[in-house]
């Protein structure tokens, strides 16, 4: 990668739509668009940040017109890489906007690679990691409340607890290397004050950490596993919470084989509902396999969603997939309540020692409404929302953020340890020197390349 060349590539998907942007960043974005577009004017004579009606053409024949298009220039260093930026609008369509590309790239400039835009905004100072990451949460959001989260980065929340974090620790340090260097005008910190500042950064640093798990359902979903034996209708359920016939339902055991994924929007949460083969003793091979990956995606969920078919009897298999339940949060649903109940919450709960606030019941008849769901929903979001989601605050939703800043606590606590046995100061800012390393890693001012590179190999290209 030549972090000098003039890139560029199509920012907007591939395919039939109103428009198609075309992106090209670099100290020459202004001469290799030049060579492609007619305007009353020359591109370095255009007013900066403001659209340009022209018309693109082929390089090797200006007469050859390929579309008409808006163009507008946007000079370094506002622009979103830092660099001389140009964009090109054009009529969407799977064949103009790859026309386009191709002369841009005759013309001198070269094929962006993955996520190469944003890394240039990054080394240019125009955004930081927390922020780039933001970016791709932004684009990726599969709910309203995980893309409220990702804004929230993506305009710098992160970024000001990190640096609020950062300047408490450098207050210390610099004290610490002041007492060190002036021993006879500055006094070295009193112990007990070094503790007390540990204390409140440890518990700081806990309070950001603990809303990871919270933020991980935010951008990425509920998973939702529902479990059960065969024919107890959870593929109904399935489709009666996705509200289509996502998955097969018939009366034949053991229809559904592997895993049948849906994703619902529950409460501005996405909900990734898992619909699993059903869980008994079975000779046949394929079946077998779907059982084990229910069992598999049952210790991964955030949530089990246990259906058993109340117009039966409790039976051995119900009370075997009741002693496999994971520890994760889960609800029991007495379903085919509209075929006549044989077993009753207060019954079920008393057998099971389950909690009965945790039974609700539910039916998914061939033809009408369905019954329970929307209780079933708000029990969902009673346990998911309304307890863990604070608005207006910033979650922590990306494992390497997550990563760097349980070394920052692992250093705090190397200190706070230090500090208690008196450990020489010098040696004490050796441990502060790593917390500021690994804060640093959070919005990328002390972060390697190769993790850098790792951030910016998940975006697409034209990003």
């Amino acid at each position: 990668m030549k972090l000098h060349d003039t890139i560029t590539a199509i920012a907007t998907p591939i395919g039939t739509g109103g428009i198609a942007i075309l992106r090209i960043s670099g100290a020459d974005a202004e001469t290799v668009a030049g060579r492609i577009l007619s305007a009353r004017e020359e591109l370095s004579r255009w007013e900066s940040h403001k659209l340009t009606l022209c018309r693109a053409h082929r390089l090797d024949d200006p007469e050859r017109y390929l579309d008409r298009v808006l163009a507008v220039v946007m000079r370094a260093p506002h622009s979103y890489t830092g660099e001389d930026v140009v964009e090109i609008h054009c009529h969407g369509g799977f064949l103009v906007a790859d026309r386009i590309l191709k002369e841009l790239l005759i013309a001198g400039a070269r094929l962006a690679e993955g996520g190469e835009f944003t890394r240039r905004a990054f080394l240019n100072g125009k955004t930081g990691l927390d922020e780039a990451e933001a970016v791709m949460d932004v684009i990726d959001a599969r709910s309203e409340l995980g893309l409220e989260n990702a804004a929230r980065a993506l305009q710098g929340g992160l970024k000001e607890k990190i640096d609020a974090l950062r300047e408490e620790v450098m207050k210390l340090t610099a004290h610490i290397s002041a007492a060190a260097d002036y021993p006879e005008e500055v006094e070295a910190p009193e112990r007990q004050e070094t503790a007390e500042n540990l204390t409140v950064l440890k518990k700081e640093i806990r309070a950001l950490l603990g809303t990871f798990e919270t933020g991980r359902m935010l951008r990425d979903g509920i998973q939702t596993v529902i479990v059960g034996r065969p024919n107890v209708g959870k593929s109904s359920l399935l489709n009666a919470l996705a509200r289509c016939d996502k998955a097969i339902v018939t009366d034949i055991p053991g229809t559904t084989r592997d895993v049948i994924e849906e994703t619902v929007n529950l409460g501005g949460v996405a909900l990734r509902l898992l619909d699993t083969a059903g869980l008994r003793r079975s000779d046949d091979e394929v079946e077998k396999i779907g059982i084990n990956r229910a069992r598999e995606k049952m210790e991964t969920a955030d949530l089990c969603l246990f259906v058993i078919d109340s117009s039966r009897e409790l039976s051995l298999e119900d009370e075997e997939i009741a002693g496999e339940l994971p520890d994760c949060a889960g609800l029991v649903l007495l379903n085919k309540t509209d075929c006549g109940q044989r077993i009753t919450r207060a019954e079920l709960a008393e057998k099971l020692n389950i909690p009965p606030e945790s039974i609700l019941e539910t039916a998914v008849p061939k033809t009408g409404k369905a019954l329970g769901i929307e209780e079933l929903e708000q029990a969902i979001s009673k346990l998911f929302l309304e307890q863990k989601v604070q608005p207006g605050q910033v979650y922590l939703s990306n494992v390497r953020q997550r990563d760097a800043l349980q070394k920052a606590l692992d250093a705090l606590v190397r200190a706070e340890a230090g500090n208690a046995t008196e450990m020489p100061y010098d040696l004490l800012f050796v441990d502060l020197e790593d917390v500021l390393s690994a804060l640093g890693e959070v919005t990328g001012l002390t972060v390697q390349e190769e993790i850098v590179d790792q951030v910016f190999s998940r975006f697409c290209v034209g990003k």
